[in-house]
């Protein structure tokens, strides 16, 4: 007990503990108010915001219907408007005097020879006798009575059936209208057809007018003529909207379908609502309310609007092409909400004094509760820290009773179990330690390089193998990078790879990092056991380090402290295994020079005989042209000698002496080629060649002719020297293939799985060592080249080869 009090980590947690119980023992009471408050005032206030929130609905529905009739009553207004001045325009044009103008100003016009001649001397005169006529006489009269039309009035004239200008009240109209749409559509519209333009901007008078247009008829109602009315917009039609205000801020105005104002109390003719979507809105085919966000004044709250179309002039404007024309009423968002703020001001009000009344009461009901737990706390943190608690004395007569029996009976249990408990943490202690250094022996003792890395791919642990193999001491090595170790640059590749397990990416086995080859030793060898150890399967990368090769294993290791994965290295030196495969290469090649050196005894022999015979005629010839013929015979025959005899010499050379270089594909395979043919004394074998212009591949020369020699000597063979041999290349996105193909015989199937492991072979004792494909194999591989066998019984059997192009980027085909 005493042992515990006194130390510092124990003092440090009881601390720590009472800091947490404060914060629970103050939470208590809150959790018990806040849970008072959520059973009495959330459903108040749920009432309350539906309550407001229908209140809402309600009046937005009552405000949007009354928008919505006031508008329709206004465009029923303007409807009258509209059809009373119609009917005024339709009787002027009806007039005596304007009828007989035009129509003796039509038979002037009769003759289509003189009639251009008779239109340009009305246009080149004064407009003087014109506005003195008869006709215009009668439109002066008609302008003097006391309407709101007439003061809106900017131009009443007359033109005949030819467009000209025969009438008019003032110089406003011009000479010709033959090619405007007033006169062109009412002339072509008949008895009945009126015309109503857009409203539109005129330089003249600066301001938006508008243009009625209506048949002037015969006695037969044949249209002669045409009376044109042009009006100022707004104050045409000021009269019938902008007295019909509402509040501080309603009114009603007016728009055509683009949205561009006619008539409004505050915006000016001409004006363009720049939102599309109000526009949309507000321009419907009947009388309705729309609710949207931005009111066409400037404002982007939300806004009420009442809309009516024209629905009489609608189907004039129509006729006329024009663009329909809408009443909407409006109110600034401010003065139209105002009542619904106010109603959520008053809710809101009454919400907060209701969650203050609650919450007062629940603050006094759970200081009662709260009390007899806060004894147990105290109780609670006083044996945590291991004094001695009197027995606690409690008397509710509920849970909390029950609960302070039970402490006072986890208060004696404590007192007997902390008597011993010391000397069983010193036990567990010396069983950690324990364990600790017999891990440390166990890995220390391993013959193989181990070595640990932090989550930052930091090494944390080295053994002695690992010590040994770095050059340095665990004390330089722990806490750096791999790639800190200057001493070779391999080590910078191996860091690549952990970074790249880490990373969950998994290194390709053929690859190669860096400089250093990864060689993958993935065959079977039949003198080995049949199952082998996961760790030596999945040890395929390799680096040299100080003319040693190492393989190398990355691996997982899980520690549940939550400080994050680490990886694990292992490193086996396997120089000698390399060294046992470049010797078991060598020792191939040389297993087939017995059948070879026989091959080309018979290959040179032939040439050699055709030199002695042109040597012999050289020295009984006389005549210098047949003497160069014969020389250039001889040269021939030695090249193709020299040929062989080089072809030789790099199938037998060791490859260990050759730094890698680019190759050249298509040369290697016919340096094969002619190794392979030579093995079979028979010249029925037909080599079928198609070979691409290809990117060179880095790799050793003498290795890439050893894999196309074994394959191409494995296929002379099994075709016996008869069949056909079809060898094809070509490169494509950085990849170079290459596909071997024969006639012979086939492998069986259940062969196929097996003919790259070591010494396996299907040939008679003494013909065949096994391990030709087994070097193809680990050649192809090497080189970061991938190989596929195919074959069917009696018909053949193909080879399909990739290599990687030594500079990426470049496709030939």
């Amino acid at each position: 007990m005493d042992a515990h009090r006194d130390n510092p980590s124990s003092q440090a947690r009881s601390s720590g503990v009472t800091e947490i119980r404060k914060g629970i023992r103050a939470g208590l009471k809150n959790k018990l108010i806040w849970t008072m408050l959520g059973v009495g005032a959330l459903p108040l206030m749920l009432a309350m915001i539906l309550s407001y929130l229908q209140g809402t609905k309600s009046l937005q529905g009552v405000i949007g219907a009354s928008f919505k009739a006031l508008a329709y009553e206004t465009s029923t207004k303007v409807d009258l408007l509209i059809d009373g001045e119609i009917s005024r325009n339709i009787r002027h044009a009806a007039h005596p005097s304007i009828r007989s103008s035009i129509l003796d100003f039509n038979q002037t016009l009769l003759n289509p020879a003189t009639r251009q001649i008779q239109i340009e001397e009305v246009i080149s005169g004064s407009t003087k006798p014109i506005l003195e006529s008869e006709a215009s006489w009668a439109l002066q009269s008609f302008q003097k009575r006391k309407i709101l039309s007439v003061l809106a009035t900017q131009a009443l004239y007359v033109t005949d059936a030819f467009g000209v200008l025969r009438a008019s009240i003032n110089d406003f109209p011009e000479w010709l209208h033959s090619e405007k749409p007033d006169w062109g559509k009412t002339i072509a519209g008949g008895k009945e057809f009126v015309y109503i333009g857009p409203v539109t901007f005129n330089k003249k008078t600066e301001s938006f007018l508008m243009t009625f247009a209506f048949p002037i008829l015969d006695e037969k109602e044949r249209t002669i003529g045409v009376l044109h009315h042009v009006f100022d917009a707004r104050e045409f039609f000021s009269g019938s909207i902008e007295p019909i205000t509402f509040g501080e801020t309603g009114h009603v105005m007016m728009i055509d379908s683009s949205g561009m104002v006619v008539d409004c109390p505050i915006l000016p003719t001409g004006f363009m609502l720049e939102d599309p979507v109000l526009v949309r809105s507000v321009t419907g085919k009947n009388p309705d309310w729309v609710k949207t966000m931005g009111d066409g004044h400037g404002g982007e709250e939300l806004s009420i609007i009442g809309f009516s179309p024209l629905q009489q002039t609608r189907e004039l404007i129509t006729k006329s092409e024009g663009k329909n024309w809408y009443t909407f009423a409006w109110q600034a968002s401010d003065e139209l909400f105002a009542p619904m703020n106010k109603l959520f001001l008053w809710i809101s009000t009454a919400g907060v004094v209701s969650i203050l009344l609650i919450g007062g009461m629940g603050s006094l009901a759970a200081k009662k509760i709260v009390q007899p737990i806060r004894r147990l706390q105290k109780a609670a943190e006083r044996i945590g820290k291991g004094e001695k608690v009197e027995t606690l004395e409690i008397k509710t007569g509920d849970e909390l009773e029950a609960l302070a029996n039970e402490v006072n009976q986890m208060n004696d249990l404590l007192q007997k179990s902390f008597s011993g408990l010391e000397s069983k943490v010193r036990e567990k202690t010396e069983e950690v330690r324990y364990l600790k250094e017999y891990t440390d022996s166990i890995l220390t003792s391993v013959p193989d390089a181990v070595a640990i890395f932090d989550p930052k791919m930091k090494i944390e642990y080295v053994n002695e193998a690992f010590e040994n193999i770095a050059g340095r001491t665990d004390e330089q090595l722990l806490g750096n990078h791999l790639k800190d170790l200057e001493s070779s640059s391999a080590w910078k590749d191996v860091q690549e790879a952990l970074i790249n397990y880490y990373s969950e990416v998994v290194p390709i086995a053929n690859n190669g990092l860096g400089s250093q080859s990864i060689q993958c030793y993935t065959a079977r060898d039949p003198l080995a056991p049949r199952e082998e150890s996961p760790s030596l399967q999945s040890m395929k990368q390799t680096i040299k380090l100080d003319g040693k090769v190492f393989a190398f294993q990355i691996f997982d290791i899980v520690i549940h402290d939550g400080s994050g994965e680490r990886l694990g290295l292992l490193l086996r030196d396997v120089t000698e295994d390399v060294e046992l495969h470049d010797q078991l290469a060598m020792a191939e090649k040389l297993s087939g020079l017995g059948t070879l050196a026989a091959g080309i005894a018979h290959e040179l022999n032939n040439p050699l005989v055709s030199i002695m015979g042109f040597t012999e005629a050289i020295l009984d010839e006389k005549d210098q042209k047949k003497i160069h013929k014969y020389a250039s015979k001889v040269f021939d025959r030695s090249k193709h000698m020299a040929s062989i005899i080089l072809n030789m010499s790099g199938y037998t050379r060791s490859a260990g002496l050759v730094e890698e270089k680019e190759v050249d594909l298509n040369e290697r395979i016919d340096a094969a080629i002619e190794i392979a043919i030579l093995t079979s004394y028979n010249n029925d074998i037909r080599v079928d060649k198609s070979f691409s212009a290809l990117p060179p591949i880095k790799a050793k020369p003498e290795e890439i002719q050893q894999i196309f020699t074994n394959l191409l000597t494995n296929a002379v063979q099994a075709m016996e020297g008869k069949g056909e041999l079809r060898i094809s290349t070509a490169g494509q996105n950085g990849v170079v293939f290459a596909t071997i193909k024969d006639t012979g015989p086939g492998i069986p199937k259940e062969y196929l799985s097996k003919i790259y492991d070591p010494f396996f072979t299907t040939k008679e004792q003494g013909k065949g060592t096994g391990l030709g494909l087994n070097i193809v194999h680990k050649l192809v591989e090497k080189h970061g080249g991938k190989i596929d066998v195919s074959s069917q019984e009696g018909k053949g059997t193909t080879f399909s080869l990739t290599f990687p192009a030594a500079r990426r980027g470049v496709s030939v085909e």
